[in-house]
């Protein structure tokens, strides 16, 4: 379903263009990046999930995370969260409103990272607007602390009433909060970097700065927000050719790179759900 979604949608914008890149060497090391990022962010999924499964593996955080990644681009973004929770669910008959909850959370850690990545780019803008922001990011930090264990509380109260049977959602503590941003900020320094050298892939190299791969993490942030929009399209595409023009592009120049990038990242995408579907299937090796 989710890959008819993104079809129609690529075919009805006459996206579904093969790119002329300048050079391919590149783009091939860029989308390889994109695997390494998708790796660093499975093993956030480990980390908090192994709080609910004390022995999950991460062969089935990869898988769990890999099968379910184009269902982003299913209308509502639902299924991101509930996919990856439901396969593990399944494999660990664990409790799949713990494992959706644990989801949501490391949801918010990933878009929360993303943002304080992405602002690295607005202070190459403008520096007052970039003190504003941290501000900003800062206050609603110490609100998402101050609310957080009230909020699961309620969330555990109505569930209960809704269901009828104790459901107590797990709290995260600040100590692995904090590992978990550590490693979600990783992943998007390599996906900006990954970014950076997919524009070396397209462009001259001498219109290419490294500070143009930071327009990646903030506008792919914006994009997850918009939760009407299928995957961030559209979002992230208007935010990266308005990042591209500020940093010299021309606007056709610009609006081609950004939906280009969109194929770009789609075959990292592809190749991280390929692993993920033979990882399922590949057969454990027995001992004689």
């Amino acid at each position: 379903m989710s890959f008819v979604f993104l079809i129609i949608y690529l075919y009805t914008k006459e996206l579904l263009i093969i790119p002329d890149l300048a050079n391919p060497g590149y783009f091939f090391v860029s989308v390889m990046l994109v695997l390494v990022g998708f790796l660093i962010s499975v093993k956030g999924w480990h980390v908090i999930v192994k709080t609910e499964i004390p022995g999950v593996l991460y062969k089935d955080a990869f898988v769990s995370t890999g099968k379910f990644i184009f269902s982003k681009y299913i209308p509502g973004k639902l299924w991101v969260i509930i996919g990856k929770a439901g396969y593990l669910k399944e494999k660990y008959n664990k409790s799949i409103f713990n494992l959706s909850s644990l989801s949501f959370y490391y949801q918010l850690i990933v878009i929360f990272s993303a943002s304080v990545t992405g602002i690295i780019f607005v202070y190459f803008i403008d520096k007052v607007w970039f003190y504003a922001l941290s501000g900003v990011i800062i206050i609603l930090l110490i609100f998402f602390i101050s609310l957080y264990k009230p909020s699961l509380s309620l969330i555990s109260k109505l569930l209960c009433i809704i269901f009828k049977k104790e459901i107590k959602l797990p709290n995260v503590s600040k100590k692995l909060t904090l590992k978990l941003f550590l490693i979600s900020f990783a992943n998007w320094i390599i996906w900006s970097f990954s970014f950076y050298v997919f524009l070396l892939s397209a462009l001259p190299s001498e219109s290419v700065v490294v500070s143009m791969g930071f327009l990646f993490p903030v506008s792919t942030a914006v994009g997850i927000i918009v939760i009407i929009a299928p995957g961030g399209i559209g979002i992230r595409e208007g935010l990266l050719t308005a990042g591209l023009i500020f940093f010299g592009l021309q606007a056709k120049e610009a609006v081609s790179i950004a939906f280009i990038s969109r194929i770009w990242f789609l075959l990292g995408e592809a190749l991280f759900f390929l692993v993920a579907v033979l990882l399922e299937h590949k057969r454990p090796i027995t001992q004689k």
